[in-house]
């Protein structure tokens, strides 16, 4: 049962949203080529026009790549909030939470999803940037720089931050959950009150994050500061979690 309820949130994503990840791509493609044409045209022209056009139109074409990324990104988190909200105290709420399922599936399943989702809009926004970039540097140059990105930090480290930023995307998404489930207690503005509720959190795990780690911010990104990351997400996220499955099994009226 918990491989439909899967099934189930990640066919629940609408083709818009696929629409505007490949459209991500797309304009990378041709921002990179467009760049790399003007120039070429801006120094075989020394008419001010020629560099004017070839100065304004890429910023033109950046700004909308800009755009896309933000409202790709966007929709990734009201594609999440939406889905928990809807699928749990919408119209669907009933149907969902008295399922033959536990709570706990109910959750790790839009958790999963929800994680799923964050990771296909980072890879397209990586090789979007990736297609941006290419036509610009070369091949050459972009294949001798990629080597550098990896003695940024050592292999352990990079590891560590691949599961600090894993387990950081998590106990964000069990926030988001645990805010929303909080402010259906409330008997009106259930939104606002969310909404607040999250603002609350955040506040308060950034005090704790500072009182009880920030003197290791002092020796820039290590792997003692990125398992430290890791471990503080890994015990916010518990808390969320469990809060969430609580509130939702004994506090949240199905009827």
């Amino acid at each position: 049962m918990f491989s439909k309820l899967l099934k189930y949130e990640l066919k629940s994503v609408g083709k818009w949203y696929f629409a505007l990840n490949a459209s991500i791509i797309a304009i990378s493609f041709f921002l990179g080529f467009s760049i790399r044409s003007l120039t070429e045209y801006a120094e075989n022209h020394s008419d001010i026009s020629a560099h004017n056009f070839a100065q304004l139109f890429p910023i033109l074409l950046a700004l909308i790549f800009g755009v896309l990324v933000a409202g790709a990104w966007i929709a990734t988190w009201v594609i999440i909030v939406r889905r928990f909200y809807k699928n749990l105290f919408g119209r669907e709420g009933y149907l969902t939470l008295t399922l033959p399922v536990s709570t706990h599936q109910i959750i790790l399943s839009k958790l999963i999803a929800s994680l799923i989702w964050i990771a296909f809009n980072t890879l397209v926004v990586a090789f979007g940037i990736t297609l941006l970039v290419l036509p610009v540097s070369g091949i050459g140059h972009f294949l001798a720089f990629l080597p550098q990105i990896g003695k940024m930090l050592t292999l352990k480290s990079w590891l560590i931050l691949l599961l600090a930023l894993i387990v950081s995307t998590l106990s964000g998404t069990l926030m988001v959950y645990l805010a929303i489930t909080i402010g259906q207690l409330f008997t009106n503005r259930r939104a606002l009150m969310a909404f607040i509720i999250y603002f609350g959190l955040n506040i308060a795990v950034i005090a704790i994050s500072e009182l009880t780690g920030g003197n290791l911010t002092h020796n820039g990104i290590n792997s003692e500061y990125l398992t430290f990351t890791t471990i503080e997400s890994l015990i916010e996220g518990i808390i969320f979690y469990f809060a969430t499955h609580y509130l939702l099994k004994n506090k949240i009226n199905i009827q």
